[in-house]
């Protein structure tokens, strides 16, 4: 989790010189990072399941099906 200060020097680095960039005005930007850092997250601990049933799937397909349907319900409860 970024804290704060890594936000604000990460935007910092921002140059805003894109004329097709999409610019706004009272935007707060750790409300916005934090909502991009947990959608990142989440996306990521997708696809590392994905990876982590085609290994499984190589070793035991039996084990491989249960984990998978382990995913979709507790995606389902998510979500």
């Amino acid at each position: 989790m970024l804290s704060d200060d890594q936000i604000k020097q990460i935007f910092f680095y921002v140059k805003s010189d894109d004329p097709n960039g999409m610019y706004a005005d009272e935007v707060d930007i750790l409300e916005y990072a934090r909502k991009i850092e947990a959608f990142v997250r989440i996306e990521a601990m997708r696809e590392e399941r994905v990876e982590c049933v085609k290994l499984v799937k190589s070793l035991n397909h039996e084990v491989a099906k249960a984990l998978e349907d382990y995913r979709r319900c507790a995606e389902r409860n998510f979500t």
